[in-house]
């Protein structure tokens, strides 16, 4: 389970990059949740922090940050760099709807399916076993709704807000200033 002080490094290195917009659009488009997409992105890639130098993960399978797996999705991966982010974002969020409807807006099952394939699911749950049961940790869909509520806490799109959704990105703010301004300080 990811930290509130780790979600607000992953948010605050996406609005840097500029990314948001791309999460943002894609949600819109697709009518999924932004916080949704940004949880499964933070499962995914952490962001796009725990992506190897060629923009891959899972022993070069994983595309991007939506690590996009070219095993099952060639159409895709065979015609996009992993550092087509906003292309990378759109597809999974595209994905991620496919999935929602394919499980009757089940979240937990879409979610599970997105990271282990809907057949894999589809199997565990006529065996009556969890969905999580196939994915990786046994808990990815319930690690990503677990994100979400962070997550949303972190932009402020729920009751309770941490502090460190303000200090963090403060901090960060405060430190490259201080050293941009006194470089001799380093």
């Amino acid at each position: 389970m990811a930290s509130s002080i780790s979600l607000s490094t992953e948010l605050t290195y996406v609005r840097l990059r500029g990314l948001m917009p791309f999460f943002t659009e894609a949600s819109k488009r697709y009518g999924i949740p932004l916080i949704l997409l940004l949880a499964i992105a933070s499962r995914e890639s952490r962001m796009g922090l725990a992506l190897s130098a060629d923009g891959t993960g899972d022993h070069g399978n994983g595309i991007g940050i939506m690590q996009i797996d070219r095993r099952y999705h060639p159409e895709f991966t065979d015609r996009h760099s992993p550092f087509d982010h906003q292309a990378n974002i759109d597809y999974g969020a595209q994905y991620l709807a496919k999935l929602l409807q394919q499980f009757n807006g089940n979240t937990a099952r879409a979610i599970a399916a997105y990271n282990a394939g809907p057949n894999k699911v589809r199997t565990a749950i006529y065996a009556g076993l969890p969905p999580d049961s196939v994915t990786t940790g046994r808990d990815y869909s319930r690690d990503v709704l677990q994100r979400k509520q962070l997550i949303g806490q972190l932009l402020g799109l729920s009751k309770a807000v941490s502090l460190s959704a303000y200090l963090l990105p403060l901090s960060a703010v405060a430190f490259l200033t201080y050293n941009y301004i006194n470089p001799q300080k380093l």
